[in-house]
């Protein structure tokens, strides 16, 4: 693929950033001459605002949409973010996922994005995607409680090799409107980096993929809000896979193994995994971490396998559903 991601994600980021009043977002050009949009730290955000930063996070080559599900029966039906990408591997994995510890004297974040490309040139997948980064920009979402200041700009800037003014940062805090559409926007992200780093398989054989998964619901507590929006990919997300495999493999162990519910640590909510991990996300068990539904479609025999399900009473005790239903 040719096309710059950070070039793609910028037209996006250029949108939020010139109408940001109408997205509820606050746009601010620090002194260094970075742009910063904050999506959700002092700004309401919006469900748009939430649409556009998870363009962003999967480096603008993806299309990312809100809707309410069409079925309306007892199942407790609630807005759901749908991504679609004609890019999966790399859209995902060379820029959605969070793969940037940020900490700059005292100010700690997780980046995502296309600013990706230039911090981690040698990443693998773009090497597999036959991607390189050929622009002088860098455009990064950043998960964070705080909103950063020019010194971490600067660092930014200084790893991605452009100049401070190339740079546009944009925030959102778990525990925001924006936040929980991002996080719920990761389905496929999870599979993909499943198959990949788990079961060894080459990603670049996945050649669409299409996802939907609740929106977490808002809570003002970071923790809380941190595990809710995991739940609702590990106990509500959906996801098809179309794999173009080698001839002769079969793709039956790998969907069979692929949702959340194969792990052996299935059941537990992502806090419980959190706290038995010493609230270290990196010693968190990883084969969890998947759709709760999956659909594979292998486009050489036509074959379809169906594994995982939707965990609607765990998904409902994660988000911590009160049920006041008036029958008559």
């Amino acid at each position: 693929m040719s096309k710059s991601m950070n070039i793609a994600a910028k037209k996006i980021a250029d949108e939020m950033f010139e109408n940001a009043n109408s997205y509820k977002l606050i746009a601010t050009t620090l002194s260094n001459g970075t742009r910063l949009i904050d999506c959700g730290i002092n700004a309401n955000g919006s469900i748009k605002g939430g649409e556009l930063f998870t363009k962003v996070c999967l480096g603008g080559i993806s299309d990312v949409g809100i809707s309410i599900p069409g079925d309306l029966s007892d199942i407790m039906a609630m807005p759901a973010v749908k991504v679609k990408t004609d890019f999966p591997a790399l859209s995902t994995l060379g820029s959605q996922k969070a793969g940037w510890k940020i900490d700059v004297d005292g100010y700690y974040a997780i980046g995502s994005g296309p600013a990706q490309t230039h911090k981690f040139p040698d990443n693998k997948i773009y090497e597999m995607c036959d991607y390189k980064e050929d622009s002088d920009i860098a455009i990064i979402t950043l998960e964070a409680d705080k909103l950063p200041d020019e010194k971490v700009a600067d660092y930014i800037a200084e790893e991605c090799n452009v100049k401070a003014e190339n740079l546009t940062i944009l925030v959102a805090p778990t525990s925001s409107l924006v936040g929980s559409i991002q996080i719920s926007g990761r389905t496929l992200e999870t599979g993909v980096f499943k198959m990949m780093e788990i079961m060894d398989f080459d990603v670049t054989k996945i050649t669409y993929a299409a996802g939907i998964t609740p929106i977490t619901p808002v809570d003002p507590d970071s923790k809380k809000a941190m595990g809710k929006t995991n739940d609702a990919i590990i106990f509500g997300g959906r996801a098809y896979y179309y794999i173009q495999p080698d001839e002769g493999e079969s793709l039956e162990e790998l969907s069979a193994t692929l949702p959340s519910s194969a792990s052996d640590k299935y059941g537990q909510s992502f806090i419980e995994l959190f706290e038995q991990a010493d609230c270290d996300f990196y010693k968190m068990p990883k084969d969890v971490f998947a759709p709760a539904q999956i659909i594979v479609n292998d486009m050489v025999t036509g074959e379809i396998f169906h594994t995982g399900f939707i965990d609607l009473e765990r998904l409902k005790k994660s988000f911590e559903v009160k049920e006041i239903i008036n029958k008559k």
